[in-house]
């Protein structure tokens, strides 16, 4: 495979928030990576104020790194308050939820995982 570069105008941001992973407002997601690595997928998500990705987990681990706004992630412990710059990473099958959820702010990360992860939505 070739070295691929996307370029800013390059791909579609799409509106998300009809997914049964996500509540409390509107989400969009891009992806970063398309079909250019076999090993990884990256994608920006945009999470309006309140919206949030309901409790799920996934097969394999997941970074999220916080590129503007204030917005929350948790897991069974607890939550916490992350912002631009901050990065989680959330152990494959560790329940856990994020998004701008309560904090007023719109907030954007992005999440990269490797390829093939499965997702499930979880009740709470």
């Amino acid at each position: 495979m070739a070295l691929h570069i996307l370029k800013s105008d390059d791909g579609e941001t799409i509106e998300r928030t009809e997914l049964s992973i996500f509540e409390g407002g509107q989400v969009w997601g891009r992806s970063l990576s398309g079909a250019a690595s076999e090993e990884v997928t990256m994608s920006v998500v945009n999470f309006g104020p309140g919206a949030r990705a309901g409790w799920h987990r996934h097969t394999a681990d997941q970074l999220l790194y916080v590129v503007s706004g204030i917005g929350k992630v948790g897991d069974r412990e607890g939550e916490h308050v992350v912002s631009a710059g901050d990065c989680a990473v959330v152990p494959a099958g560790e329940d856990h939820w994020h998004g701008a959820h309560d904090t007023g702010s719109p907030m954007a990360h992005l999440t990269v995982m490797k390829a093939g992860s499965e997702t499930t939505v979880l009740d709470s």
